[in-house]
């Protein structure tokens, strides 16, 4: 796979579908996706164009995370060289981008009846999950702002509890036992409501 911005190789890329892939049909899928402003919202633009004034594979290798999604609709899935990340088995990680994927391409996911998850990534050892709470559910929003700036420990236990609730399970959940950390964001028109990060220490 080569970087639309350096022509570089950053990773190699594989077709879903077992077929041979080809380069010229990744370079054009690459484009397509990297071109369109629903893939590839403005601040992350702006944010990797920043990044490639100093440092143009960071910046070929953080375009290609977030074009991900749009790759894997095209049937894609991208393996970024040198995504190795100490104390984590390749293995784990390949499995853990196929998940996310695969999520990805299902977005957006209701979460409950004030909320929708709209976008899954990793970073490194860390999985964001990104939800956004309905125009509908502002007033729920709210209140949870208000909970946080009045007693923020206590808030934060609650969301952490309720985190540990879901992935704190018996046999253990797979990913945090490797070794990855999954947080969980939660905006609203706003801007952020709250934001929480398990690992599996917090599980023992």
């Amino acid at each position: 796979m080569l970087s639309v911005v350096t022509g570089q190789e950053i990773g190699r890329a594989y077709r879903t579908d077992g077929t041979i892939p080809m380069q010229a049909d990744n370079t054009n899928d690459q484009n397509a996706c990297a071109n369109d402003p629903r893939e590839v919202s403005k601040a992350d633009a702006d944010r990797i164009g920043e990044l490639a004034r100093t440092d143009r594979e960071a910046a070929s290798i953080e375009l290609a995370r977030v074009i991900g999604p749009c790759m894997a609709r095209k049937g894609w899935r991208i393996a970024i060289t040198g995504a190795d990340i100490p104390g984590i088995e390749r293995p784990a990680i390949a499995a853990l981008d196929a998940v996310l994927d695969r999520l990805s391409s299902a977005l957006p996911l209701k979460v409950d009846q004030n909320s929708d998850l709209v976008q899954v990534k990793r970073h490194k050892a860390d999985v964001v999950y990104t939800m956004k709470v309905r125009p509908e559910s502002q007033g729920t929003a709210d209140e949870l702002r208000k909970f946080y700036a009045a007693d923020p420990r206590a808030a934060e236990a609650m969301n952490k509890s309720l985190m540990k609730k879901t992935y704190c399970t018996t046999p253990p959940n797979i990913f945090l036992k490797a070794g990855v950390a999954i947080s969980w964001e939660v905006f609203d028109e706003k801007g952020l409501v709250w934001r929480i990060r398990l690992t599996s220490d917090d599980c023992l």
